[in-house]
């Protein structure tokens, strides 16, 4: 009977064991595919779009995939993505990854949470711990070709582009290919070229995140088609009005190589465009602005024979494309992230939350009052109602209360309320829209994790790093990111009480209006008016010309402000910004604040180098951040905008050496030079042209320039042309005085041409510095 009691009880228990093992043992099983960067390639440093297939072939999952790099440079955030997957489906995710580069990588990149990444179980998972990518230098020009067929772009396989030591064609790519999902997915890509009907076959999203890269500063090549609409999203920004088809003879391509006609087409330019390229007459490719990038357009179809497999396309191409400003721009070396270099900028200022500070006289007071209190006052009560063994801890007690009560209020809206200081910079087209970067820092008011959010299409993300003790590796210890309906939440993780965090990122706002000026410099005086298009009041409004700024005044909205100040020199100059000088830091806004100076030196990093700007500051959030807990906000907000004066010059004028500037690049294809802020070079060994121009105001037949000099430091060997003779004359260190000055320079383009040589010891150069004179017809 005994045998049978314990054989039943063990039937029992191994039943329960299985019932309850049943449940228990359901589980998802995840295997995952990942790559990463644009076709498998990325740039050290760069955006990096990432692309996770996950199938599931257990029970269903429901849950969090948490993408996690530890970011170069000022980003540290993970990605969290909600996925309901079934059992036998596969789901595919697109992300971007910031600045990210190949030694940040860690074993495993991503984690899945079961239920949510706060709160979830963590799900193991097969295949890949790490997307595979192929890392290249940051000096590498990317050129990503897109076409259906890849024999239609065989030609432009060679391409280079951009001036850097080398270039990687990346495609052709197709319809059917995986792109980034945004245009931070895209920063890698400085050239993107689109075969016939490639933009208008993607789909609404893909144009425009490759749209939002060009406006950050890419180039877009497109060639001319029977139907503009089969540039998509950028029909109405082409440069070129076709007029009907018309073929081109050989011998106006002849740089690619081609021995028969090829097809093409008539065309004029449209408002704003510029030529890259002409024969008899007849325009073969222009460009015009987008943002601050440009798009490209020939008169024919590259991907068409005989150009598609014409021996020399490429190098055709590359000529067409080295024609437009900046492009042959010297490789900027470490200083060529101004996204990095405005995080540092904007988290320097914003981070600086005030102190609470007491008077000396206020302290000497309350010492003084707290003396008497404690001393004869306490001691005559206490002696009048005979409990003066009463002081022991009413004395102690007293002190307390009073410094509980300095601290209190001092410390009232630090212990109530959150504190979030924001810095942000803004360009305006012109057109009423506003493109900006922002930083936000955030002092608690308590400890724990802290949501951040940001509607779209704001951008938004946490700057530093985890640390050793935030209980995770790469960035899922320190911020995640998640996408909803309204924009991103962003949540900072395990915040110390009264610690300080910093967030960052991006926006556009549409139709915010602009500055409206109608400006005019004449005998040295700048005159005209000014209308404040926004809609709040603009601070310190002040025109930026060369590394100065002219102050001008405060104005309301809506706001007009007749203009009649001497201008320094005899005209505005395009803005620039040179290192550690300029308008930039406690010059421009709030000396004691920093964040309207910060700015102004970041903007530095972005401007074109080509016209005067227009600059203002507002205290109104224009970058929406909302934080939890009821916080208080304190925003400043710097607007930037290019405008074109009118200038009539008359007598005798000087043009500031700092607003001479122009492209370096190699003679050779296999030379790199790196150009740094202050004017210093990196040369690789060999030849390199430096061709600098005057300002376009310049430009003017009634000018006649007087004086020309040439400062030239010892190490390379600089020479200059003398375009009347053909010739380069080589130069020596120190101060070079030329004669005549119209010798020198072109009278088209106002550019001198100089040959460096690279120092043979490899040690560092400088740009030759000019100083030109001249005197302006009435």
């Amino acid at each position: 009977m005994r045998a049978v009691k314990w054989g039943t009880a063990l039937l029992m228990f191994a039943v329960a064991v299985m019932l309850g093992a049943g449940p228990a043992a359901a589980a998802p099983e995840l295997t995952v595919k990942a790559t990463g960067g644009i076709d498998g390639k990325a740039k050290e440093g760069r955006g990096m779009p990432v692309v996770v297939e996950i199938r599931n072939e257990g029970d269903p999952f429901e849950g969090d995939l948490i993408v996690d790099f530890s970011d170069v440079y000022e980003s540290g955030t993970a990605r969290a993505v909600a996925l309901n997957i079934g059992t036998g489906e596969t789901e595919t995710v697109r992300v971007t990854v910031d600045s990210v580069n190949s030694y940040s990588f860690t074993e495993q990149q991503f984690r899945f949470f079961e239920g949510d990444w706060r709160s979830g179980r963590k799900v193991a998972y097969k295949g890949d711990r790490r997307p595979n990518v192929n890392f290249y230098y940051t000096e590498t020009s990317f050129v990503v070709a897109l076409a259906e067929s890849a024999d239609r772009l065989l030609g432009i396989r060679d391409l280079n582009f951009g001036g850097t030591p080398e270039s990687e064609v990346i495609g052709p790519l197709g319809r059917s290919a995986i792109l980034p999902a945004d245009a931070g997915g895209w920063e890698a890509a400085d050239l993107i070229i689109a075969d016939d009907g490639m933009l208008a076959g993607l789909s609404k999203n893909d144009q425009e995140a490759i749209a939002g890269r060009i406006r950050e500063g890419a180039t877009l090549l497109i060639g001319m088609t029977d139907d503009p609409a089969d540039a998509g999203m950028f029909s109405g920004a082409l440069p070129l009005e076709q007029q009907g088809r018309s073929e081109l003879p050989p011998e106006a391509l002849r740089e690619s190589g081609t021995e028969t006609a090829v097809p093409a087409f008539k065309v004029t330019l449209k408002d704003g465009a510029q030529s890259l390229g002409e024969w008899e007459g007849r325009v073969l490719a222009a460009f015009s602005e987008y943002g601050a990038g440009k798009i490209v357009q020939t008169a024919f179809s590259f991907g068409d024979e005989p150009l598609a497999s014409a021996p020399d396309t490429a190098s055709f191409i590359g000529g067409i494309l080295s024609g437009m400003p900046g492009t042959a721009a010297a490789y900027s070396g470490m200083y060529g992230d101004p996204e990095s270099d405005f995080v540092q900028l904007g988290k320097s200022a914003t981070e600086r939350f005030e102190t609470f500070r007491i008077p000396a006289a206020a302290i000497i007071l309350i010492v003084m009052l707290y003396i008497i209190l404690i001393g004869p006052v306490l001691y005559y009560v206490l002696r009048r109602r005979d409990r003066r063994e009463q002081a022991w801890w009413i004395i102690p007690a007293a002190a307390v209360l009073i410094s509980a009560g300095i601290f209190s209020y001092g410390a009232k809206d630090r212990l109530f309320h959150p504190q979030f200081r924001q810095a942000a910079l803004f360009f305006s087209d012109g057109s009423g829209t506003l493109s900006g970067v922002y930083t936000g820092s955030v002092l608690t008011n308590r400890g724990g994790d802290l949501e951040v959010a940001a509607s779209s299409p704001m951008t938004l993300s946490a700057a530093g790093r985890s640390t050793p003790f935030s209980g995770g590796s790469g960035s899922f210890g320190h911020a995640v990111a998640e996408q909803t309906t309204q924009g991103t939440l962003l949540t900072l993780r395990s915040m110390p009480f009264w610690s300080v965090r910093t967030v960052h990122g991006e926006t556009r706002i549409e139709d915010a209006g602009s500055l409206a000026g109608e400006l005019t410099v004449s005998g040295g005086r700048l005159t005209g008016t000014i209308t404040n298009g926004f809609p709040f009041r603009l601070r310190d409004v002040s025109v930026w010309s060369g590394t100065g700024l002219i102050a001008l005044g405060d104005l309301e909205a809506g706001e007009a402000m007749e203009i009649d100040v001497e201008v320094p020199g005899s005209g505005l100059y395009p803005a620039v910004s040179t290192a550690g000088s300029g308008p930039a830091g406690t010059r421009y806004g709030n000396p004691d604040d920093g964040r309207a100076g910060n700015m102004v030196q970041a903007a530095g990093s972005y401007l074109d180098g080509r016209r005067p700007v227009l600059i203002g500051h507002t205290s109104s959030p224009l970058a929406q951040v909302s934080l939890e807990g009821n916080p208080e906000y304190s925003s400043v907000s710097v607007i930037v905008q290019p405008f074109d004066p009118e200038i009539r010059m008359s007598g005798p004028f000087s043009i500031p050496s700092s607003v001479i500037s122009g492209p370096i690049s190699p003679e050779h294809p296999d030379g790199y030079a790196e150009k740094y802020p202050d004017g210093k070079l990196f040369l690789s060994p060999g030849t390199f042209l430096y061709e600098p121009s005057v300002p376009e105001t310049y430009s003017q037949p009634e000018i006649a320039w007087t004086s020309l000099s040439v400062r030239v430091s010892a190490g390379a060997g600089v020479s200059i042309l003398n375009r009347s003779s053909g010739e380069f004359e080589e130069l020596t260190a120190g101060m070079n005085a030329l004669d005549p000055a119209p010798d020198y320079f072109g009278q088209d383009d106002g550019a001198f041409r100089f040959r460096i040589e690279s120092p043979p010891d490899g040690r560092a150069a400088r740009l030759p510095e000019i100083e030109l004179e001249g005197v302006a017809s009435p």
